[in-house]
């Protein structure tokens, strides 16, 4: 038994016949499973989605890691795929990027609803395609997605994705060829949409209009707003029965999900008979997102720090659930679960963090801790597993995982408290969560490590070098070195949200924060011995940020790695998990 030894899941979709599709890459990368037999698509499956007369497939492709994502069918009998957009530099999106929610097809699926960035590579418009062709049914002027056609196939619902914290809602009227904006409020807010009602008088969704937190409402065509759960808490999504008369949705509670249900007008019912995990995320980032099927089941996608992440079907009246998958099977059954603390910034903001605890750790043997930093930066530190954390807990390394300011899952306030601010607030934040280990017995907090990729690679970084004190060595994958580069590499479609998102390069005042802020700014402090890690063909922060920064620390004498792995992009490729993780927790046990 491995820890790398397991199968991911990145979502899956019911047909007309309850078929359950999903992606995995238990053969090696990310591929559509049908009846339990992988059906090859070159490349790698992001989504996937039944057509509803359950003859075809939908799958967006990346095919190198580049994330010009492709469109198909592909035909589950024969695993034949017939290309729909797959326009070399093009980039498709079905409902919001990286994400798995929303509808393509219309009831009958005579019409096929997605975004592409082909006539302006900035932005994304909204096409419909049906046996006639396919037509632009709204020019963007930023990123627009499609999210679902309505039951009387006459109203397409559009997201306008401005930030990950700033949305509106359009409604294309396809009968008449006109656009009108649907929501209007003033300042920013989310407006995650589930589905439309069986009327097409509106959709469920969570929204935080008029709230901090996203809450459960009914968003009527006249604009009217009914709220079904408003809790101290955000509720990240949910599902609507075909008939509508069920109601599924999750709260996060510090990034497990409270899972409840209810008959149409009936009062809420917790969902039983599943083990405490993560079963929902905001636009179902990473497959979390609930489905009923036909028959009036509800189908979860569920992850615990302790297990593989699995497949689930609950029967909502016997309060039973049973698994559909065993993706885990080849992990040893003394994994960790973590324990939730908080730790006070400096300005007062309580952190909550995530704390694993190896088992050989004790207040006699204390052990070495790595703080893991999650990407995003407007994600979460979710309970899920994750092979480097369970290997260095394997390892006697002990791990602690921060929601620093900017993570979602806490509200709109908290999560907007990093825009424009990278590597402020937030830093000060990681250094709280570190202060909080001095009081942890069996952590010793004078062999600190410190791991992240993406924007948590940029946050390894920033420890790294401006906060040299504190850490005895550092991992950044794919991580930004500086903020001014990062901002004009951005990828196409993120360069109109960038200014306001980091930062404007252009504003004297913003562009000392910028360099400032920037860990290249301070490779002269660092200490610690880094490890630098970086797919070549990644297209969110590119592999010069790392190469940049591995020059400017030998320049210096300062002990560094660089290693960028060919043919891969933003994340890790399974036939590189073994090694990316070996070199990970090798690069902690050596140096701490």
């Amino acid at each position: 038994m491995t820890l790398t030894d397991f199968a991911w899941v990145w979502g899956s979709d019911v047909g007309p016949d309850d078929r359950v599709a999903w992606i995995s890459d238990a053969t090696g990368r990310p591929q559509p499973w049908v009846d339990g037999r992988p059906l090859p698509v070159p490349g790698a499956v992001r989504r996937c989605a039944w057509r509803p007369d359950g003859a075809r497939l939908l799958v967006l492709v990346d095919p190198d890691g580049g994330e010009d994502h492709r469109l198909g069918e592909l035909d589950p009998a024969t695993g034949e795929v017939e290309w729909l957009v797959a326009e070399e530099g093009v980039r498709c999106e079905v409902g919001a990027p990286y994400g798995s929610t929303g509808n393509p097809y219309s009831a009958d699926g005579s019409m096929l609803a997605y975004a592409d960035n082909a006539r302006d590579r900035t932005v994304f418009d909204v096409l419909v395609r049906d046996a006639n062709g396919t037509r632009t049914v709204l020019r963007g002027d930023d990123r627009y997605l499609p999210m679902g056609f309505s039951p009387d196939s006459r109203l397409l619902l559009v997201l306008k994705l401005h930030q990950n914290a700033d949305h509106e809602l359009f409604v294309v009227d396809l009968a008449t060829d006109t656009t009108r904006q649907w929501t209007r409020f003033d300042g920013p807010a989310k407006y995650e949409p589930i589905a439309w009602l069986p009327d097409s008088a509106g959709i469920l969704l969570c929204t935080t209009q008029g709230r901090d937190h996203l809450g459960l409402a009914i968003l009527a065509l006249d604009g009217a707003l009914t709220w079904l759960d408003t809790p101290e808490s955000d509720v990240e999504g949910g599902a609507l029965s075909a008939d509508g008369s069920r109601i599924a949705w999750g709260r996060n509670e510090d990034g497990c999900t409270r899972l409840l249900w209810s008959e149409a007008g009936g009062a809420p019912r917790e969902v039983t008979g599943l083990p405490r995990g993560l079963a929902v995320t905001e636009f179902g980032l990473g497959g979390h997102a609930l489905r009923f099927t036909r028959s009036g089941e509800l189908l979860v996608q569920l992850a615990r720090g302790d297990a593989a992440t699995e497949l689930y079907l609950a029967d909502l009246d016997a309060g039973t659930a049973r698994r559909l998958t065993d993706f885990g099977a080849g992990l040893p059954d003394d994994l960790v679960a973590p324990t939730v603390v908080r730790a006070t910034s400096s300005d007062g903001l309580v952190v909550p963090c995530l704390l694993y605890r190896p088992p050989s750790a004790s207040a006699d043997a204390p052990a070495p801790v790595v703080m893991t930093v999650h990407g995003g930066p407007e994600s979460q530190a979710y309970p899920a597993f994750d092979p480097v954390v369970q290997a260095l807990l394997a390892n006697g390394i002990g791990v602690i995982a921060p929601n620093y300011r900017g993570s979602s899952g806490y509200g709109l306030r908290f999560q907007r408290l990093i825009y424009r601010d990278w590597g402020g607030g937030d830093l000060a934040d990681l250094a709280a969560a570190v202060a909080l280990l001095a009081d942890v017995e069996w952590a010793d907090a004078s062999r600190l490590g410190v791991h992240g990729a993406s924007y948590g690679g940029f946050a390894a970084l920033s420890c790294a070098s401006r906060l040299p004190h504190l850490f005895r060595a550092a991992v950044s994958e794919c991580g930004t070195s500086d903020q001014l580069t990062d901002i004009r590499d951005a990828p196409p479609t993120w360069r109109r949200r960038m200014l306001e998102w980091v930062g404007d390069p252009d504003d004297p005042e913003d562009r000392a924060r910028l360099v400032e802020h920037s860990p290249l700014h301070h490779a002269h402090r660092v200490r610690a011995p880094v490890l630098l890690l970086h797919g070549e063909n990644d297209t969110r922060v590119n592999p010069e940020e790392s190469e940049r920064m591995y020059r400017r620390l030998k320049e210096l004498g300062k002990p560094v790695r660089l290693l960028l792995h060919p043919g891969v992009g933003h994340e890790v490729d399974r036939g590189g998990l073994a090694d990316t993780v070996a070199l990970v927790v090798g690069w902690f046990t050596d140096h701490l």
